[in-house]
């Protein structure tokens, strides 16, 4: 971290794309003068993309966030938030929220999938099945990417630790991931066990088109990782979608003097690294820079946690695998109780048909 506040020439350059460092400065002197403010780092990466010099702001803050957490040096806001994150994953990562299926291969929703729309989890469980001509198997569980956010890698690694045995007793050597926050912390962390995002599983004709007059595309900021990635979910849009109904394009504004390759990246929607528990209203200002580039289209995207954001600000808002066939988009969020109903129930329903498979 000390190396990076040296090398950062503070030019003031990532302030531009990033709501965070507009209102708190650059990153070297947020890390020598208040590193505290490093939990407002979403890890969205869009500093990374335009920084001069080639450095990465956003790991230095997330470095600071880690030693901060291990120090046990937090603010109190901080720490309320990260214990609530713990909560929550403990809770999904236990009985009877967390369910593992005797399959090779098999789909990992995530967590806000699952609350959201835990018909279409089973839907997407089938179409892969048939898709795949075997067997998919369904794993509910929390990967703790709320805590690792937060700076809490060592909570999240053991975790992670535990996911991959319980992966390989089941005899899983394939996992389909319907969360790219899940997708990052599987593929990165699971050892022998091959991790896939579903967009790269399932083939553009499979979807269908709603009735949406204009649409844009937003890529949640886990994406930035993958660049495939976000060319699937493009391919996908622009098969169901012709340019001409795009408004002005499919890529977001293109920042000054940045290749528009580079400028049509992921973004992030406010949720990042839990700050919209933290700070809500900084929060905001990066989901206003979002839905104003919309300009009034509908959004689509391939994040709950976006999905829920946008929806929530009153825009209309698709998730991609509500294009699939017999699949209605939600236009409301379900309230919290209904959100914990809908894993547990799920999870019930699996338990049920597997003891009644195996029997």
């Amino acid at each position: 971290m000390n190396d990076f506040a040296d090398l950062c020439p503070g030019c003031g350059a990532c302030k531009g794309v990033c709501p965070f460092l507009a209102e708190y400065g650059t990153p070297d002197r947020i890390l020598r003068e208040r590193p505290e403010v490093s939990f407002y780092c979403t890890s969205c990466r869009r500093c990374d993309a335009v920084c001069p010099p080639g450095l990465s702001p956003s790991a230095a803050f997330f470095e600071a966030k880690q030693r901060m957490v291990r120090q046990d040096a937090i603010p109190p806001p901080v720490r309320k938030t990260l214990d609530g994150a713990r909560g929550f994953a403990k809770t999904g990562h236990g009985f009877p929220f967390s369910f593992y299926g005797n399959a090779d291969t098999v789909f990992w929703p995530g967590c806000g999938l699952t609350a959201n729309r835990p018909g279409l989890v089973r839907r997407v469980r089938k179409i892969l099945g048939r898709r795949l001509q075997r067997q998919v198997g369904l794993v509910l569980d929390c990967c703790y990417d709320p805590v690792y956010g937060l700076g809490d890698t060592e909570t999240a690694f053991a975790a992670l630790k535990e996911i991959g045995k319980r992966l390989r007793d089941h005899g899983v050597r394939q996992v389909i991931t319907g969360c790219l926050n899940c997708h990052k912390l599987l593929s990165e962390h699971l050892d022998e066990i091959q991790v896939v995002f579903i967009l790269e599983v399932l083939p553009p004709e499979v979807f269908e088109k709603q009735p949406m007059e204009s649409v844009y595309l937003h890529h949640p900021c886990p994406s930035s990782s993958w660049e495939e990635i976000r060319n699937k979910a493009r391919e996908v849009v622009l098969r169901l979608y012709p340019s001409r109904s795009l408004g002005t394009d499919l890529k977001s504004v293109p920042i000054p003097d940045l290749p528009v390759s580079e400028a049509s990246a992921a973004h992030c929607c406010g949720n990042g690294g839990g700050l919209s528990a933290l700070h809500p209203g900084l929060a905001d200002r990066f989901l206003d820079r979002i839905t104003g580039e919309a300009a009034g289209r509908t959004m689509v995207t391939y994040c709950t946690g976006c999905q829920n954001r946008f929806l929530k600000q009153g825009a209309e808002a698709v998730h991609l695998l509500e294009c699939l066939p017999g699949v209605k988009p939600r236009r409301t969020i379900p309230s919290p109780p209904r959100q914990w109903v809908n894993r547990f129930a799920l999870s019930m329903v699996e338990r049920l048909n597997h003891l009644h498979c195996f029997r």
